[in-house]
């Protein structure tokens, strides 16, 4: 099955240091969203040519498996989200998150130093 994602069920955000070769000190947000996965990232950005809007998968979390082993919580699995570029902080909208409550556990086993935020914001769709 394709990975899919709703554009208006973005769930929270997250920050990458370290991703820019040309700049570490530049950081990256990646935008999470609900879909037919545990949890998706997406890259948005303008094209500095054309000014046209643009994302890029960043990653995603098939399941509670693959989540594990991504963050290297799996033996013989390495840490995919400490390596080229680490994940620094995140936040999750708890109104719109189905699935923070099984991400942010295995977050903080994965991560020694990582800045987490749930936040309650309105579900606009209610």
């Amino acid at each position: 099955m394709a990975l899919q994602w709703y554009w208006d069920k973005k769930v929270g955000e997250a920050v990458f240091d370290n991703v820019y070769l040309s700049d570490p000190t530049k950081e990256l947000t990646i935008n999470l969203y609900e879909g037919n996965a545990l949890l998706i990232m997406i890259n948005e950005y303008k094209d500095k040519e054309t000014g046209k809007d643009m994302y890029d998968m960043f990653g995603f979390f098939c399941d509670k498996q693959h989540m594990n082993n991504c963050l290297g919580l799996t033996k013989g699995h390495e840490n995919i989200y400490a390596r080229n570029g680490r994940l620094k902080r995140i936040s999750f909208n708890k109104a719109k998150s189905r699935n923070y409550n099984q991400i942010i556990p295995a977050l903080i086993k994965a991560f020694d130093d990582i800045e987490i935020k749930v936040y309650t914001e309105g579900d606009e769709e209610k």
